[in-house]
């Protein structure tokens, strides 16, 4: 739960008082390779920070299993839409590795944020810097190159080869596991 409360204070200042708060309410998960963690078509309750492993969200398109992003560890993540809007969820959020998890609920965090504003504020500059990469990974995004895109992703998120299976980043990239290999072979 540390390096959680490390995450936040990356951010902002936190103080023991509110630290307290957010151990109060924080509820350390494991999780096997090929579970799920979020279901399509169940809402999302929980925002998760990935302690340890790897997750991916995913979802389905004419029969065929899409990943839309891979989350590495020391990350924040949930099924975003279903999570804010407290609508059923679009993807599925699925463990790649064996992973632990730290949850708070929508609720909780709610609270946390009235009680304790620099988590709000902390919350703010988060949503900020993943709306920045996840801009500048797909501004463009889909008028660039099977190499072009690999280049970028591997710019945006140079560790993702050795935390993710290829077919997986393939998948997200929108190409073929051959081309893939092709790319990365040259």
């Amino acid at each position: 739960m540390q390096d959680f409360i490390q995450f936040i204070k990356q951010y902002v200042f936190l103080s023991e008082e509110a630290e307290k708060a957010i151990t109060n309410v924080i509820v350390k998960k494991k999780y096997s390779k090929n579970e799920l963690l979020v279901e399509e078509g169940k809402t999302c309750k929980h925002l998760y920070f990935l302690s340890e492993g790897t997750v991916r969200t995913y979802l389905f398109q004419k029969g065929k299993d899409i990943t839309h992003w891979i989350y590495p560890e020391q990350s924040i993540f949930t099924s975003w839409h279903s999570y804010i809007l407290k609508k059923p969820s679009l993807e599925y959020i699925e463990a790649t590795s064996d992973i632990l998890v730290f949850a708070i609920s929508y609720n909780d965090w709610q609270e946390l944020y009235q009680n304790y504003p620099t988590l709000e504020r902390f919350g703010r500059l988060m949503m900020e810097e993943q709306i920045a990469i996840i801009d500048d990974f797909y501004k463009g995004y889909y008028f660039l190159t099977a190499k072009e895109k690999y280049e970028l992703l591997i710019n945006v998120f140079p560790k993702i080869t050795q935390i993710a299976n290829l077919g997986h980043i393939a998948s997200m990239l929108g190409i073929s596991q051959e081309t893939l290999s092709r790319v990365r072979g040259k």
